[in-house]
Order: structure tokens, then sequence, then C-alpha cells
């Protein structure tokens, strides 16, 4: 793992990465979700709360978040997962904390299914599938607010080892 990652935490392949998160971020995921916004921004629902947002949803935006969570939202963990990881080698030339993105990436997978097994079986509620999404969702954040802490950090470190 770390040949690998010594190997592709490039200059070039982070600002490739980069380049196709803010991608993403300001063109493709928006165009999912027009004038809603999705569970996935959430910092944490229940099953209920779930299942009253999406029955807000009118039936064309409830089809184009499924088909942005099957396409382009199961992509983007992967553009975010590898970006972050290739940072944090970058900065801390440690293996270990790649683990935060790699986490981050491993329960967005688990927010989408969850979510998309609801918009499939919807009107029908699942309280299976609503408690997974918004569970999904929370450590999917707190692994966020984590990776987000290890590359600031490192970047202070890398600033604070110049001078």
């Amino acid at each position: 793992m770390k040949d690998f990652l010594a190997r592709f935490s490039t200059n070039k392949n982070i600002a490739l990465l980069f380049v196709l998160f803010l991608g993403f971020n300001l063109w493709i995921l928006p165009g999912m979700m027009p004038g809603e916004k999705p569970l996935d921004l959430e910092i944490f629902y229940t099953s209920d709360e779930a299942y009253a947002k999406i029955n807000r949803f009118t039936p064309e935006i409830r089809v184009s978040y499924r088909m942005g969570l099957m396409v382009s939202d199961m992509v983007y963990p992967l553009v975010y997962g590898a970006l972050f990881s290739l940072l944090i080698f970058r900065l801390w030339q440690n293996e270990k904390l790649v683990i935060f993105p790699l986490a981050i990436l491993l329960f967005d997978v688990i927010e989408n299914i969850s979510i998309i097994n609801i918009l499939i079986l919807f009107p029908e509620k699942s309280d299976f599938w609503g408690s997974l999404a918004g569970i999904s969702t929370a450590i999917k954040w707190t692994f966020s607010a984590l990776t987000i802490l290890v590359v600031l950090s490192g970047i202070g470190k890398k600033i604070l080892l110049r001078k």
C-alpha cells in the first residue's frame, strides 16, 4: 500500500483529482437535485425524517435523485477517496492515515445504496433502509471532519517546517 501511495501521490495526480472533485461539486452533483437539498447533505436524519423529505420531492426529482445516486454519486466517492488518500499520504508519508478518506468512501456508498433502496421502494416504507441511510450519513460526515482535520494539520505542519 505504501509503495502504491508513494508512486501515485504526485502533484499531477492530486491536481487532476482536485479538478474532478471540483467538477462533481460545481456541476455534476448539483444537477441531480434541482431546487432540492438531498439527504446526503444532511448531517443526520431518522428514517421518518428521510421519508418525510422524500415525500416532498416531486416524482421527477425522485427519479433524477435515484439516477444520480446510481451513476454520479457512485463515481464521486472514488474521486474524493483517491484525492484525499493521495493528499494525506503526500502530506504525512503515513499510509495508516488514509483510513479516514477510505472510511468516507465506504460509508458514502452504504448511504447511497440505502437511499437508492428507499427511492425504489417508495412510497412503501422500510425502517431498515431509512435508519441505515441516516446512520451512514452521520458516520460519513464524522470521517469527513476527521479527514479535513488531518489535511489541514498536514498543511500546517508543512508550512511550519518551511520556516
